[in-house]
């Protein structure tokens, strides 16, 4: 499978996802998720008690053909901010929580938490130019 780069505003495939929600017939299949990563050696130590973690979230909107034979899988992947927590709490997070895109908008796509990377997978030439052309159709709309 080939991966590329997507010079797209995250808003708009946003705004496309929703379009297509709306519809009678939605023809896009979309997966939005966060995924904890838990950093217990780049947690800064007040004391030898103080047993804390570093705990940073990824957010990842998948946008995929509805039938499945597209070929091609439309990725936003953004960081969230990362906070210290108590290393016992980490036990008890989901460790790859969906979510609706309402959320995963606002803790995601704000300014203040930087990049976001947008790509995406084709698992062959057609897929690529199946892609392409629904991208063009896009950008027009």
């Amino acid at each position: 499978m080939e991966e590329f780069s997507v010079d797209v505003l995250p808003g708009e495939v946003l705004r496309w996802v929703r379009e297509d929600a709306s519809q009678k017939r939605p023809r896009l299949w979309v997966r939005a998720a966060r995924e904890y990563r838990v950093d217990s050696d780049g947690a800064p130590r007040t004391s030898a008690e103080d047993d804390v973690n570093l705990l940073s979230a990824t957010g990842t909107l998948e946008i995929s053909p509805q039938s499945g034979r597209g070929g091609w899988t439309l990725q936003l992947r953004a960081e969230g901010t990362a906070e210290l927590r108590p290393a016992s709490e980490g036990d008890g997070l989901d460790p790859d929580a969906e979510l609706n895109l309402d959320t995963f908008e606002s803790e995601f796509l704000n300014p203040e938490h930087g990049e976001v990377d947008v790509t995406v997978q084709f698992e062959d030439p057609a897929a690529r130019r199946r892609f392409e052309d629904w991208l063009e159709r896009k950008l027009r709309s």
